[in-house]
């Protein structure tokens, strides 16, 4: 019997009995607004520990609070500070293409008005992400206790509060770095080993905002989003199916545009896939159009990785058309006697 399916067969056991299948309920951030600079729209994801801690040990960790206190970790209920949203800047990730632009949505419905008037292509990003974690655990039902591995239903030493929220007996975290949209896709991998990558906004089609009936085979998340949650959650399989998406959604059209935004600055890894992707694509018209604006904003010092795109291009074409010369010259230079 495969994991997965020895994790389905508790949860149907739960359901059978009628026993309690949310755990937990993580709250995000679904939409952003370009003229107050802030993240809003809280949204809630229910889930079970069963799952959440035999799929992934980082949520195993984080539910149980193993290792020392973090400030970081605070209560959370209908009452938080946290529910008017936060700003660009402490949510960690300004350009998060899975987060919904508040003045696109309005502008659909209402004429567009001079205050109501944003631009997101500039807004800078940070990946210092927080994982806000409130407890609102009541009593744990005995009968459900050998169910639950010890690790999922480890008391938390904050105070209980009272919540106004429909599941009483769950944990609540509020997520403060990851939107809805990544978190939800998330969720439906751990559950189905299921994910669906919407296309890159540098591809320039248009992202589906109304979502398929069947939540099984249409719950799209932007894959530089889930890459960024991969590497934060320690899920190799997820993040290495992000990079996948990612890099079959380069061409020559875009990929001078991805290589120069800012989340490629922060992943060595991603950065050197741009680079060879590229290379392959050297010769072409909007290759040659464009690089000379990469260069100028390189020698501007306007991308922070900048040098390190021009070594990886420099010794990936030395790689290609002088391998033997690169050999020797990172070969140890042998000293006489």
């Amino acid at each position: 019997m495969s994991d997965h399916q020895a994790i389905v067969e508790v949860l149907l056991m739960k359901s059978i009995l009628g026993q309690e299948l949310v755990d937990t309920k993580f709250h995000l951030f679904s939409g952003r607004s370009a003229h107050s600079r802030k993240v809003s729209q809280l949204q809630a994801l229910s889930a079970n520990d069963v799952v959440l801690t035999a799929r992934s040990d980082f949520l195993a960790e984080l539910l149980s609070r193993t290792g020392p206190p973090d400030a970081t970790f605070v209560d959370f209920d209908d009452g938080s500070v946290f529910e008017d949203g936060v700003t660009l800047d402490d949510y960690g990730y300004a350009s998060d293409s899975d987060l919904e632009d508040e003045e696109v949505e309005k502008a659909s419905q209402t004429p567009v008005s001079n205050d109501k008037k944003g631009n997101t292509s500039e807004l800078d990003e940070n990946d210092d992400g927080l994982l806000v974690v409130a407890d609102g655990r009541c009593k744990v039902d005995s009968t459900i206790h050998n169910l639950i591995p010890p690790q999922a239903v480890t008391p938390i030493t904050s105070p209980s509060i009272q919540h106004k929220l429909s599941v009483v007996n769950c944990r609540n975290i509020l997520v403060r770095d990851t939107a809805f949209r990544t978190w939800k896709a998330l969720l439906l991998y751990l559950y189905t080993n299921k994910i669906v990558f919407s296309p890159l906004k540098s591809q320039g089609q248009p992202r589906a905002h109304v979502e398929d009936p069947n939540p099984s085979t249409w719950w799209p998340c932007s894959p530089k989003s889930m890459y960024c949650l991969g590497c934060k959650v320690r899920l190799d399989g997820v993040r290495d199916k992000a990079f996948d998406a990612i890099r079959d959604s380069l061409n020559a059209d875009n990929i001078l545009q991805e290589l120069s935004s800012s989340f490629t600055s922060k992943y060595p890894a991603i950065l050197q896939m741009q680079v060879q992707v590229l290379i392959q694509h050297i010769a072409s018209a909007p290759v040659i159009q464009n690089m000379p604006s990469l260069i100028r904003r390189i020698v501007d010092s306007q991308l922070p990785h900048g040098a390190d795109i021009i070594i990886d291009l420099y010794q990936k074409f030395l790689l290609q058309c002088h391998p033997r010369a690169l050999a020797l010259a990172n070969s140890p230079t042998e000293r006489e006697p």
